[in-house]
């Protein structure tokens, strides 16, 4: 075992946390700065205060559970109607304060975020095991959501409400949880944010940059807590005046069963299925590849493909493709280059995939397994899974598993596989792969889904991308 700084490494892991190729000699550096930083004990933040409970839970790496980072603290009851009342407080004078001050303090923090962008994805990657290319991207929509939120704030004078909860999941480490806060306080709001106990580093690191910047105590809050409990809490607070939930999992789930009035505002991207259909294909080998792609090569972001639906006869040519196409994927540590997938967030996480796979072990026709070798033996790897045969009111059908997990189903003609996807529970996305016209404009017309694409998922709208000014002002 090697100790660099205070952080715990173990010999292995070091040596894999090597990037080759010039573009990639950057990001190394920075996750080796990160690496070098010493243990921290990371507080919530109540107007402008460090809170501490003493109920101390370590902040480690799903890449490797050897590294730990520090330790947060879990909040005390009430904390979240504390931090309500600071937030309510801090409104009236943040919501009078003038256009040209708030984009002042946010243009500071743009520069930082831009200075540090390799360090912040460094910190996403190291957090919840993004791979390098999808971290980067979880900075530049942060970004992008900033500029945006100054840009419209200089071409509209903005109306503040109140105080906004913004709840996010690990999915997106960054760009959901500072990107909805930023629109929010940029409308003249204040905000209490409760993001992923995994999200701990680059959260933390950007919040300094906006106190640093002169954003006056209690604007932005943030609770840091392990349980749904607080997050809960928080939703539930009357003076709370609008909800932000995005992400995956449980948590974001029981937010959609709120017993909210008509007055409560609700921004909702909770990840859905995002069911994609295959029919009459192009190539059944490229159909097969764009899935994979949407179904595990985002991570878990909340645009990754749940269910596939394949037209009947085309089964076998259909899975063939999919599992020759399953078995190329590297699943590692996310520092190799060639990673496809790295870890799942947590050993809680892994352990209920382990157990959802058990379940349905029949009818798993591809994965499902535990990776371990020298780089990936104290992390949480698995094998995504892919799935056929199940129930039609399976869950795995139907609702979101927030796990790496693939549910292949098939329809009887074109008109069954439309009220198949329109059967997910909720889903942000739906896309259809063919070479046929009419095909693709009667999915248009005919699919619940609040965006869909034909034939190139790339342009789904990611984490944030409803981090807008207007969602946050009257």
């Amino acid at each position: 075992m090697k100790v660099k700084s205070g952080v715990h490494i173990p010999t292995s892991m070091a040596d894999s946390l090597k990037f080759t190729g010039p573009e990639t000699d950057a990001f190394q550096k920075a996750v080796d700065a990160v690496l070098d930083t010493g243990k921290k004990d990371y507080p919530s933040y109540i107007g402008g205060l460090k809170v501490a409970s003493g109920m101390l839970k370590d902040v480690h790496s799903p890449i490797d559970s050897t590294i730990i980072f520090g330790s947060f603290q879990e909040p005390e009851d009430g904390l979240t109607d504390r931090a309500v009342e600071v937030a309510k407080k801090a409104y009236g004078p943040w919501s009078r304060t003038p256009a040209d001050e708030k984009i002042a303090i946010l243009e500071k923090v743009i520069s930082g975020v831009e200075v540090m962008r390799l360090r912040l994805a460094a910190m996403a990657s190291l957090s919840i095991g993004m791979t390098k290319d999808r971290a980067l991207e979880e900075v530049d929509v942060l970004i992008d959501v900033m500029k945006r939120a100054c840009a419209d704030v200089k071409k509209k004078r903005c109306k503040p409400e109140g105080v906004w909860a913004v709840l996010t999941s690990y999915n997106s480490p960054l760009a959901a949880p500072i990107g909805y806060a930023t629109a929010a306080i940029m409308a003249g709001n204040t905000v209490v944010m409760i993001p992923s106990a995994h999200s701990i580093m680059p959260v933390c690191a950007v919040y300094d940059m906006f106190v640093d910047a002169g954003l006056p105590d209690g604007v932005m809050n943030i609770i840091f807590d392990s349980s749904s409990k607080s997050s809960e809490d928080l939703a539930n607070n009357l003076d709370v005046i609008g909800v932000t939930a995005a992400g995956l999992g449980e948590r974001m789930e029981d937010l959609m069963f709120l017993q909210t009035d008509d007055e409560l505002r609700f921004v909702n991207e909770i990840k859905g299925m995002n069911p994609i259909l295959v029919y009459k294909p192009s190539s059944m080998r490229s159909a097969a590849k764009t899935v994979l792609s949407a179904a595990f090569g985002q991570g878990m972001n909340v645009r990754a493909c749940s269910k596939v639906v394949i037209m009947a006869g085309d089964e076998e040519s259909f899975v063939n493709a999919l599992i020759a196409e399953a078995n190329t994927m590297k699943i590692t540590d996310p520092s190799d280059p060639e990673a496809f997938m790295g870890p799942i967030v947590s050993k809680a996480r892994l352990d209920d995939y382990l157990a959802l796979v058990d379940e349905v072990s029949g009818n798993v026709i591809f994965g499902g397994k535990v990776v371990s070798d020298i780089l990936t033996e104290n992390g949480y790897y698995a094998s995504p899974a892919i799935v056929m045969g199940l129930d039609e009111e399976h869950d795995l059908n139907i609702m979101d598993s927030a796990l790496p997990v693939l549910s292949v189903q098939v329809a009887q003609d074109l008109d069954d596989a439309i009220e198949i996807i329109n059967c997910t529970e909720y889903g942000l996305s739906a896309g259809i792969l063919t070479k046929d016209e009419k095909a693709a404009s009667k999915f248009k017309k005919e699919i619940n889904a609040e965006n869909i694409f034909v034939n190139d998922p790339s342009g789904l709208p990611g984490a944030a991308s409803q981090a807008t000014v207007n969602r946050f002002t009257a």
